[in-house]
């Protein structure tokens, strides 16, 4: 039972920075017009994405952090500087421009897939954990968080019929809050690491 507390922190940790409910009230914005069957590609096109690039940087980030030269404790730090930006945004209601005006559904669907779902922060969370767990736990988790995101972004319009946009932003600031927490946890981690390794 060793590997339930690091399986279930790596699912918290991915959720949070995941954030599907984000993406949900994103969805239904775009998706309004739309029919089941164009929602249901969308979703299934969006999770794809966001599943293709966190297994990819969740199985080959760290090699590609060796590649490049690139320190742990440095990406450590420069992924919480990027979670805190994504978190800080989130809690203050700031628009960084993933809510374009198109109307498009396959270009919605690509942007939930990236960058929401499986952003910067997410893709730098996937290594990290990597680094912390191995590749077993962290991928079991980026599946659990998938399969979450397929059904928050599924039921979309049912949750937005029931509580409305306020309930969903006010989850989605209370996650943003929890992400910025973890950020300064990953720029502390960095920095201790830097001073230990000096």
């Amino acid at each position: 039972m060793e590997w339930l507390a690091p399986l279930l922190k790596s699912i918290i940790v991915l959720l949070v920075v995941v954030d599907p409910f984000a993406s949900a009230a994103f969805f239904v914005g775009f998706a309004r017009n739309s029919t089941q069957r164009e929602r249901n590609k969308a979703i299934i096109t969006a999770i794809s994405v966001a599943a293709i690039l966190l297994f990819t940087f969740l199985f080959s980030g760290l090699f590609l952090l060796k590649i490049l030269g690139i320190s742990f404790n440095g990406f450590r730090i420069a992924g919480g500087l990027i979670l805190f930006a994504l978190g800080a945004t989130i809690v203050l209601g700031i628009d960084i421009g993933s809510t374009g005006k198109s109307n498009n559904i396959k270009s919605a669907a690509i942007l939930i897939g990236t960058p929401l779902l499986s952003g910067p922060g997410a893709l730098a969370t996937a290594i990290a954990l990597s680094k912390d767990y191995g590749m077993l736990i962290p991928a079991i988790a980026v599946v659990v968080v998938m399969i979450i995101s397929f059904v928050v972004l599924k039921g979309a319009f049912f949750l937005h019929k029931v509580v409305g946009n306020q309930v969903i932003e006010i989850i989605s600031k209370v996650l943003g809050l929890l992400l910025a927490a973890l950020a300064v946890d990953y720029i502390y981690q960095g920095v201790v690491g830097f001073i230990t390794a000096a």
